[in-house]
């Protein structure tokens, strides 16, 4: 980003902060990034953009004192730590939420009971995800779902894939549209803002930010996009992300 002035830095969490498995976290590391985010909070405020649901996000915020506020559900939700409010992204209409509901529905009922080795994420409120430890079970839960939701003639979600998740997402609501929404807020501009993401889901980021970086477990189609990709992987590339927008 030489010559110019990064106002905004926002980062996905699984695949960036921390690896995608299930497994803990670097403590040490994550200690240094909680550093580096309150260092600079003043003049350069750093918040998350992710899938994860608000409660989870939230314990983030406080670890890592973030004080603006965060895109959760993959731009279905924005949450302020500040004044402890949620509120639904850009898109997000009652219409589209009951449609989103019946295919909840369908899954927990139906397609779990088929695919016993995958496991629904509770917690979320307009944004519906599955784990699958095999990720080669993924493209035939994608499937199973978009037959589903063919019955909607408004055509009302978005189905993507990282590497261990199933994503369903309503239609027009991204993470690129939730940080078009934050950067308003915030009054900064496209190339006063940072992203950091690693899978598909993080694509949408590109469009409205002026700088785009990956660490190097990001997929090839993500990688192929960032103006800089990181030898290094999840959190350790993140810092060497911070090191470039420094």
């Amino acid at each position: 980003m030489a010559g110019v002035t990064c106002k905004l830095i926002v980062s996905d969490v699984d695949g960036c902060l921390a690896p995608e498995e299930s497994a803990a976290w670097d403590l040490e590391a994550f200690a240094s990034l909680a550093a580096r985010v309150r260092a600079g909070n003043a003049e350069r405020p750093f918040t998350l953009c992710t899938g994860r649901p608000q409660p989870y996000v939230e314990v983030l915020m406080k670890l890592l004192d973030v004080r603006v506020p965060a895109i959760c559900e993959s731009g279905a939700v924005l949450y302020s730590l500040r004044d402890n409010r949620s509120v639904y992204g850009p898109g997000v209409t009652d219409a589209k939420l009951d449609e989103l509901f019946e295919i909840r529905h369908f899954i927990t009922s139906d397609l779990l009971h088929r695919y016993p080795e995958t496991v629904y994420q509770f917690g979320k409120e307009a944004h519906v995800s599955v784990f699958s430890a095999d990720p080669s079970r993924i493209p035939l839960l994608a499937e199973e779902v978009r037959r589903f939701a063919g019955r909607y003639a408004d055509d009302p979600v978005e189905i993507s894939a990282s590497h261990y998740y199933l994503n369903i997402s309503l239609r027009g609501v991204t993470k690129g549209s939730a940080l078009r929404h934050l950067m308003s807020e915030l009054s900064v501009s496209r190339d006063e803002v940072a992203a950091i993401g690693d899978t598909e889901g993080d694509l949408p980021l590109r469009d409205e930010a002026g700088f785009f970086a990956c660490p190097a477990n990001a997929t090839p189609e993500t990688a192929a996009a960032a103006d800089y990709v990181s030898p290094y992987p999840d959190v350790a590339g993140l810092m060497d992300i911070l090191d470039r927008i420094d």
